[in-house]
């Protein structure tokens, strides 16, 4: 058995980005030769609602958290604070210290793990004798102490980009120099890794445009799949109202229109007043903002229930339980959640913009719709369509041939593992 060291910063947080994807990937590695070893910041094996493993089940792998973080900030989408619908907002100040820091911080807010991740990493080489390092980001950071250790430790090293980098959009505001500064910082380290693997396609078309062709012939797309094991049982009872579950985050983040939609659902509602108590939007996901503020302000905000953080195993069931599945997204980013609505055969009303990577990917699925985010008129059309079509025969997911297979996590993790194999050979 060979052993293989995952950096993860935020492993095992269900509030950050990525850990499904990575918590998934190491499921998958036992099977395929490889022993991951874990070395996060966040304590484990917790058994609270936002830990990966609390639901999913534990992974029979060694865990090593280490701490000793000098400076800390928000940065982008994964927060280590976790939120709930419940919980009190930043004071303003603070969203003003927050908002500041992510746009100085560079590659991130928790280049203070470097050192102590690094040392702690040899420490622990000496116990596996590690093969290979996998380092995984969001938090870049990873990126830093992968290579650090790959070069003290003279093992290949693979780098894994859940989300953008330098170029994600939700850094687009900060200043010219510090956006330079990342990019350089990126290209070094696209430059280094024996391998680099992207959880959607669009990611590599943009390290290949900025940084050259010639990374193309290592970089592979894995993409956040679903887990089959939480499929299994029987068909789930259906809720008492017509319910479409969005089951993500960041509904309303600039760029997603997700205010257009909830204004759809009022008129829709309003113009047929008979099914104000028969319809239910549910968001599962941490708190957004924007989200709440929206829903205030709807003439109808009774038909729209946040639900906050629940397990991903509650998420999973939520999806296969509910009558349809709502999605969006910024740009040609492709939303991991989509492929658990896939597999669970459900009617999916995707608001993307004509041509991108979900527009495409949806409408190749006979139960979905693309709509752009702001055409009211159209997605009230796509609900009212979906409400009247409840009752017809579910889809099944055979229906989705082989491309639906290709995201089967398992599969995804044996492409992993060959991409481990190889970079020994070489």
């Amino acid at each position: 058995m060979r052993h293989v060291l995952i950096v993860c910063y935020d492993f095992p947080r269900l509030d950050a980005a990525g850990v499904i994807r990575v918590y998934q990937l190491m499921k998958g590695l036992l099977g395929c030769g490889w022993q991951p070893v874990v070395m996060t910041a966040q304590p484990c094996n917790t058994g609270v609602v936002h830990d990966i493993e609390a639901s999913d089940g534990e992974l029979p792998c060694p865990k090593v958290t280490v701490t000793g973080t000098l400076f800390s900030a928000r940065t982008g989408t994964a927060s280590r604070t976790v939120a709930t619908v419940d919980e009190n907002p930043l004071p303003r100040a603070g969203k003003s210290l927050a908002r500041c820091a992510r746009q100085l911080a560079v590659p991130d807010g928790k280049v203070g793990w470097i050192l102590p991740a690094v040392r702690r990493g040899v420490e622990i080489a000496r116990a596996y004798s590690f093969d290979l390092c996998f380092s995984t980001s969001p938090r870049p950071t990873a990126h830093f102490v992968g290579r650090r250790l790959a070069r003290r430790l003279n093992i290949p090293w693979v780098a894994d980009f859940a989300l953008p980098w330098s170029d994600a959009h939700w850094l687009a505001d900060r200043p010219q120099m510090i956006g330079w500064l990342d990019q350089r910082l990126e290209r070094s380290m696209v430059r280094s890794a024996r391998h680099i693997t992207v959880a959607y396609a669009d990611i590599a078309r943009s390290i290949s445009l900025r940084f050259g062709r010639a990374f193309e012939q290592r970089m592979s797309v894995i993409p956040t799949g679903f887990s089959e094991a939480l499929f299994d049982g029987g068909e789930p009872e259906r809720p008492g109202k017509f319910t479409v579950v969005y089951p993500g985050n960041h509904f309303c983040e600039p760029g997603r229109k997700g205010a257009r939609f909830l204004e759809a659902v009022d008129e829709w509602l309003a113009s047929a007043p008979c099914l104000k108590d028969q319809i239910e939007f549910v968001f599962i996901g941490k708190r957004d903002e924007e989200l709440l503020r929206c829903r205030a302000a709807m003439r109808h905000p009774e038909a729209v229930r946040i639900k906050g953080i629940i397990s991903h195993r509650e998420c999973v069931a939520a999806i296969r339980s509910s009558n349809a599945c709502l999605v969006n997204t910024v740009g040609n980013r492709i939303p991991g959640k989509i492929y658990e609505c896939l597999r669970a055969g459900k009617p999916i009303l995707a608001l993307a913009e004509p041509g991108s990577a979900l527009d495409v990917d949806i409408r190749r699925y006979s139960r979905g719709v693309a709509i752009p985010a702001d055409d009211k008129e159209a997605i009230v059309r796509a609900l009212q369509r979906m409400y009247s079509e409840q009752d017809a025969r579910r889809i099944k997911t055979t229906e989705c041939g082989g491309p639906l297979a290709r995201h089967d996590a398992a599969r995804s993790a044996e492409t992993l593992a060959r991409i481990f194999d190889a970079a020994l050979r070489s």
